[in-house]
Parts: structure tokens; sequence; C-alpha cells
């Protein structure tokens, strides 16, 4: 990875120097971090990816950035362009952040409409086998089992649901911060 590569993976200038390389790989570490995603395989996966060339990113910075580049902090602090480039690391961040609640949330979605569909069938076979006179206790056997794989699909359902309500409000969060970090960053750069 080259430095210019590993600038652009952080969403850096050229000019950062190591505070600025540090700022934005903790945010997008604590954004990013493979812990977050839990059960899911596919974005904890992708996570690792991201941290994997986040870590490479950071490595080749820090290597290759030299004791000179660096600046005093109080009065580096206080910049127009260092509010300029925190605020546009903090939107990066939270772009990459509602990007990956964003999966989530899709995946959440098709979950729970997996489970409807799951639901309406096992409604249906449950109905037809519990009014089958004729198969018996078969017919019985087959109708409760149906029965409670609908109840199951149900509440699978609501819970997810309620996750997906959970997700949707993290996303619009997220994407406001993006928007009023985009915004701070405008404006200092406008000083």
């Amino acid at each position: 990875m080259t430095r210019d590569e590993a600038l652009s993976v952080l969403g850096l200038s050229t000019g950062a120097g190591r505070e600025e390389i540090a700022a934005a790989y903790r945010e997008l570490a604590q954004m990013l971090h493979p812990d977050k995603y839990g059960d899911n395989k596919r974005l904890r996966e992708r996570a690792e990816q991201q941290m994997r060339a986040i870590n490479e990113a950071r490595d080749v910075l820090l290597k290759g950035a030299r004791p000179s580049a660096r600046r005093p902090s109080a009065a580096h602090a206080s910049s127009p362009a260092s509010i300029a480039f925190e605020a546009t690391a903090r939107a990066n961040a939270a772009e990459t952040a509602r990007l990956s609640v964003v999966a989530q949330l899709r995946t959440m979605r098709e979950r729970r409409r997996s489970m409807l569909v799951m639901a309406g069938v096992a409604a249906v076979v449950a109905f037809v086998c519990l009014r089958m006179r004729f198969a018996g206790g078969f017919g019985a056997t087959i109708g409760s089992i149906a029965s409670m794989v609908a109840v199951w699909g149900v509440i699978d359902a609501v819970i997810l649901s309620s996750q997906v309500d959970a997700l949707q409000k993290r996303s619009r969060e997220l994407l406001q911060t993006r928007d009023a970090a985009r915004k701070i960053a405008e404006d200092a750069a406008n000083l």
C-alpha cells in the first residue's frame, strides 16, 4: 500500500500529521470493529477486511511519518484547517458506519420477510391439516407442528421488526451526524 492509498483509506489529506492519522484511525476503528456485528457472519467478515485495510494504512503512514511533520497540538487543534479535517474525518466515519447499518438493515428486512412467508405457509398447512378428517392422527400431528412453526415465525418477525426500527433510527442519527460534520467542515474551510 502506498502512502497516497493509505491516506485515502483513512480519508486524510496529503499533509496529515501523526495526530490526524491517529484520530482518523481511532474513529474508523470504533465504527468498523468486527465485534459490533455479532452473529452476522457476512458483515463481520467485511468489517474484518476493513479493519485490516485501516490497520495497514495506519502502519504505512506512521512508519513513514517524520517527527518534523508533527505540529504543536494546541495551535493545530484550533486552526480552521484542523477543524475542517476533523469534521471531514467524522463525516467519513459516520458515512461508513451508516453504510454498515444499512447493510444490516437490509439483512434484517430480508430475514423478517422470510419469517413472515414461513409463518404464512405454516398457517395454511396447519389449517389444511387440522381440517382433514381422513388423515387422522398424522394430519393432526402435522397441523400441530405447522401451527407451532407459524407462531414461531410471527414472534420472530415481531422481534425483527423492533430490531429494524432500531437500525432505522441509528441510520437516521448517523445521517444527521454526517451532515452536521460536513457542514462544520464546509464552514471551517470557508474561514
